[in-house]
């Protein structure tokens, strides 16, 4: 699994890209977003993590799991929230039972005080040369978008997954841009997903 980005990092990040936009001149930006990670030693707890986020006029952020005190915490305010399905989960919420019992535990529970407006199935799935894991991406992202429709959650909630520029074969210039060979298949599935309910590509 690709490790999720450090939390020391992100807030070092948050704080480089405030002062890069207030020294360009780009003060009327609609809305900032960070990736908050959780994997380090000596980590301010969520409160104080929200109160940076208030502080610096943050309303997005992404976690790399559903950690219930981040959920909690987050409750009320106006941060927009993206939590992740992390990669070894794939394969079981592809069976569409264990998709909506995982939304009834994980996420109903905390929306709507929590503003919950998305999920990401999976991190860079298709960075990892785990063939059988690129092939559980697609149906888990159907078990658990039919899992919000069952529960009521599917016109708040989108469902989509996040992806680095290693799914290019080429990028330059970009009118020529393409996706790798390889992918070839497994990506037209997963294109045709986000077509079909108007999602966006993460990246």
């Amino acid at each position: 699994m690709d490790s999720p980005l450090r939390p020391t990092t992100s807030l070092f990040q948050i704080l480089v890209t405030f002062f890069l936009l207030f020294f360009l001149g780009l003060k009327e930006v609609e809305s900032l977003g960070i990736n908050y990670g959780q994997v380090a030693n000596n980590l301010p707890p969520p409160e104080k993590v929200l109160q940076l986020l208030h502080a610096l006029k943050i309303t997005k952020a992404r976690i790399y799991d559903t950690n219930p005190q981040v959920l909690t915490t987050f409750a009320n305010t106006n941060i927009e929230l993206i939590v992740t399905v992390e990669n070894q989960m794939l394969a079981t919420l592809c069976d569409q039972q264990q998709a909506l019992q995982w939304v009834t535990s994980h996420i109903r529970p905390y929306f709507p005080a929590t503003n919950i407006t998305g999920i990401a199935v999976g991190n860079e799935i298709f960075t990892d040369e785990n063939m059988s894991l690129m092939t559980y991406l697609v149906p888990a992202m159907v078990s658990i978008h039919t899992a919000l429709v069952k529960t009521g959650l599917s016109q708040y909630i989108q469902v989509s997954s996040p992806n680095s520029l290693a799914v290019l074969a080429n990028s330059y210039p970009p009118s020529a841009g393409s996706f790798r060979t390889d992918l070839n298949e497994i990506m037209q599935q997963f294109l045709q997903f986000l077509a079909n309910y108007k999602i966006t590509f993460l990246d």
